[in-house]
C-alpha cells in the first residue's frame, strides 16, 4: 500500500548544468582547442624547415662532415682517457714497488725477529710432545727406560737448539734492561728527599728546600745580632754571643717531617748550647727589633692603638698601621731580652699635636682653607677660637690635629663603590641631502654606566690616596651618529682653473652690496654668529684684529689667490694654520668699522682685487 502511493508521486527532473559549470567548460574546451592549433603550427614549422634543409645543395656532404667532427673528436676523448688511465696505473705501480722496497727490510727485520722470538718455544713445544709420545712408541720398554729416553731426547735438544734460546736472549735482555732503567728511574723520582740540617755534627730537624734553611739561618742570625746591638754591659753581651757554637749545615736525606722557617730557627738555637728560652719578637718592617717575654701585652697595647678606629660592622673597612709590625713566639737568647716600658718608648716617639703657625694677615677660615679642618674639629683642640672670621696675629700657633706616633700611625682603608655614566660617541657622516651647514642627529646617543670600586686610604683621619680596585661597565654607551650637509645650493659654487670657489656664508640672508670703485669686497648678511667657511683650502697667513676690518682673517690660496673675511664676531683659526674648503674659519659679527652683522668678502689675484660677483654672479 506504501510503495502505490509512493509510485503515485510526480516524477522530478533533475536540474542542467548552471551558467558558471558552462562557462569553466567553453574556458577549457577554447583552451584545448588554442593548444592543439599551437602544436599543428609547431609540426608544420618543422616540417617546412625539414624540406628546406633536403632542399639545400650538399647538404648531405655538410651532414657527412659534421658526422665525421663528432666521431673524431668522441675517439680523441677516448684515446686521451686510455692514456691518463694507463699513466695512472704506470704511476701506482711504480709507487707500490718503491713502498715494497722501502718496508721490505722493515718486514724481513720483523720476521726474523718474530722467528728468533719464537722458535725456542716452538722447539720446546715440538720435543715436549715428541717426549709425551714416547710411552706409545715403546710400549715393551720399563718405565724406567721410558724416563733414560726422555732424558736422552732431552739432552740431545737443549744442546741442539741452546743457540735458539741464545738468539732470542739477544733481543729480550736489552728491552727488559730498559724495563728496569725505567722502573728505577720512576720509583727514585717518587721518594721525598729533605735537607736534615745538622748543628754540631747532630741533626736537629728537617726542611723541605735550600731556601727555608737559608731563612732560617738568617734568622738566628738577626737575633744574634740583636744581642750585638742592645745597650746591655758589653762584656755580658760578648760572652752571651761567644758561648754560641752556631754551624749550622745540612745534607740530604730521605722522607721525615719537614719543619718551618721559625721551627728549624728554634730548634738551630736549641742546640747553640747558649741561654735562650721562650719570648715575643717584634719585627718592625720585616727587620727584628726587640725580644721581650711581654708579648701578650704587647699585642693587647697594639690591639688597643688600632681600636678607636676598627668598625666590625662594615666589612670594607680594613685597619693597620702603616709600619709592618708582627710579633712572632719562639725562642730568643735572653742576653736580647727587652723590657716591656722600654719597647712602649721606642714605639712611642714623635707623637704629639700638629700646629698651624699663623702669618701676617691670616684668619681663621685661612687656616682652615690651607688645613682642610673642619671648623667644629679646629674649635674643640683651640677653646678660645671665636668665629672663622677672626684674625690671627702672626706667630700664633693653632692646633690643627693630633699626630700618632711614626711607628703607630694608624692606616684606614676604606673600600667604597659607585656608579658613574661613560660618555658616549659621537660619529660624523656627510650627505648632499642636506644644506651645507646643516647638522642633522640621525641617531641619538645615549651615555653608559660604570660602577666603579676605589680603595681610599687614610692616615691619622687624612686621605692620602686613592686607587681604583675595579671598574665593571653595567651598561655601554650607544654612539650618537650626526650626518653634515654638504649640499650647496645653486650659485654658491664657481670654478677657477683647476680648483673650485665655494661661497663662504652658505646660511647668508642677502648681500647688501657687491665690490664697487668705493667699496673692496662683498658685504655677506647674515644672522650674528654665524659660521665663515674657507672659500678654498689654503694657509692662514693673517689672523687678528684691524681697525677697520675688526676681527678678520687673510687666506693664501696659492697661484697668486688670496681671500679676505672681515667684520668677525670671533676668530675660529691662527694664523699659519692650514686649512680645507669648507673649513670653519670664524663667525658673523660687526667688529671694526661695520654697521650690521655682515662677512666682508674680498678676493685677490696676484695682489689686484677682483669682484666675487665675477664668480658668484646669481647670489
Amino acid at each position: 500500500m506504501k510503495s502505490t502511493q509512493l509510485d503515485d508521486k510526480p516524477k522530478q527532473h533533475p536540474k542542467g548544468p548552471g551558467r558558471l559549470a558552462l562557462w569553466i567548460d567553453r574556458v577549457r574546451c577554447d583552451r584545448t582547442v588554442r593548444s592543439w592549433q599551437r602544436r599543428s603550427r609547431k609540426q608544420a614549422r618543422h616540417h617546412r624547415m625539414r624540406e628546406r634543409l633536403h632542399s639545400m645543395p650538399r647538404v648531405h656532404a655538410i651532414g657527412d662532415a659534421l658526422y665525421l667532427t663528432g666521431f673524431w673528436f668522441e675517439y680523441f676523448l677516448i684515446c686521451a682517457a686510455r692514456g691518463v688511465g694507463k699513466t695512472v696505473r704506470a704511476v701506482v705501480l711504480q709507487a707500490g714497488r718503491l713502498l715494497i722496497l722501502i718496508l721490505r727490510p722493515f718486514l724481513l727485520g720483523l720476521i726474523t725477529l718474530c722467528s728468533d722470538l719464537t722458535a725456542p718455544f716452538r722447539r720446546m713445544s715440538s720435543g715436549m710432545r715428541h717426549m709425551r709420545e714416547l710411552a706409545q712408541a715403546l710400549p715393551e720398554e720399563s718405565s724406567r727406560e721410558i724416563r733414560r729416553e726422555r732424558f736422552r731426547y732431552f739432552r740431545r735438544g737443549a744442546r741442539l737448539y741452546f743457540p735458539l734460546v741464545l738468539n732470542a736472549l739477544a733481543y729480550l735482555l736489552p728491552v727488559a734492561a730498559l724495563a728496569g732503567f725505567a722502573y728505577i728511574v720512576q720509583d727514585r723520582m717518587n721518594v721525598n728527599y729533605v735537607l736534615e740540617v745538622m748543628v754540631n755534627g747532630e741533626p736537629v730537624g728537617s726542611v723541605a728546600s735550600e731556601q727555608v734553611f737559608e731563612s732560617a739561618r738568617d734568622d738566628v742570625q738577626g737575633r744574634i745580632q740583636t744581642v750585638q746591638d742592645s745597650d746591655q754591659d758589653t762584656q755580658a753581651t760578648t760572652a752571651a754571643v761567644t758561648q754560641l757554637e752556631l754551624d749550622p749545615t745540612y745534607t740530604l736525606a730521605i722522607g721525615g717531617d719537614v719543619m718551618n722557617e721559625m721551627e728549624v730557627a728554634n730548634a738551630i738555637l736549641s742546640a747553640s748550647g747558649g741561654a735562650i728560652g721562650e719570648a715575643t719578637a717584634v719585627y718592625i718592617d720585616g727587620s727584628l727589633q726587640f725580644v721581650t717575654q711581654d708579648g701578650d701585652h704587647l699585642r693587647s697595647y697594639l690591639e688597643s692603638v688600632k681600636q678607636p678606629y676598627e668598625d666590625a660592622s662594615d666589612p670594607n673597612v680594613r685597619v693597620s698601621f702603616v709600619h709592618d709590625i708582627s710579633l712572632v713566639d719562639g725562642l730568643y737568647l735572653q742576653a736580647s731580652m727587652v723590657s716591656y716600658s722600654d719597647i712602649l718608648s721606642v714605639l712611642n716617639e714623635g707623637g704629639g699635636a700638629r700646629t698651624y703657625t699663623a702669618a701676617e694677615g691670616d684668619t681663621v677660615q685661612t687656616v682652615l682653607d690651607a688645613t682642610g679642618v673642619a671648623w667644629d674639629s679646629l674649635a674643640a683642640l683651640n677653646p678660645d677660637l671665636t668665629g672663622t672670621d677672626q684674625e690671627l696675629a702672626a706667630g700664633n700657633e693653632v692646633i690643627t690635629g693630633v699626630q700618632s706616633p711614626d711607628l703607630l700611625q694608624v692606616k684606614v682603608i676604606r673600600r667604597e663603590s659607585y656608579t658613574s655614566e661613560i660618555p658616549y660617541d659621537t660619529v660624523e657622516t656627510q650627505s648632499s641631502e642636506y644644506d651645507f651647514g646643516e647638522t642633522v642627529v640621525t641617531s641619538a646617543g645615549q651615555n653608559g654606566l660604570q660602577e666603579i670600586t676605589q680603595d681610599i686610604t687614610y692616615i691619622d683621619g687624612v686621605q692620602t690616596e686613592i686607587s681604583t680596585v675595579s671598574v665593571e661597565t653595567l651598561q655601554e654607551p650607544v654612539s650618537e651618529y650626526v650626518t653634515k650637509g654638504t649640499h650647496l645650493k645653486s650659485g654658491m659654487t664657481a670654478n677657477y682653473g683647476s680648483g673650485e670657489w665655494m661661497w663662504p656664508v652658505p646660511q647668508y640672508t642677502y648681500v647688501s652690496r657687491w665690490m664697487s670703485s668705493l667699496h673692496k669686497g662683498a658685504d655677506i648678511c647674515a644672522a650674528y654668529g654665524t659660521p665663515i667657511y674657507a672659500s678654498d683650502s689654503g694657509v692662514v697667513v693673517t689672523a687678528g684684529y684691524h681697525y677697520s676690518y675688526g676681527n678678520y682673517v687673510v687666506i693664501d690660496h696659492g697661484n697668486g689667490w688670496t681671500t679676505l673675511y672681515g667684520h668677525m664676531s670671533a676668530l675660529g683659526c691662527s694664523s699659519g694654520q692650514a686649512v680645507e674648503r669648507g673649513e670653519v674659519i670664524g663667525y658673523v659679527g660687526s667688529t671694526g668699522n661695520s654697521t650690521g652683522n655682515h662677512c666682508h668678502f674680498e678676493m685677490h689675484h696676484n695682489g689686484t682685487l677682483v669682484s666675487a660677483r665675477n664668480f658668484f654672479g646669481g647670489m
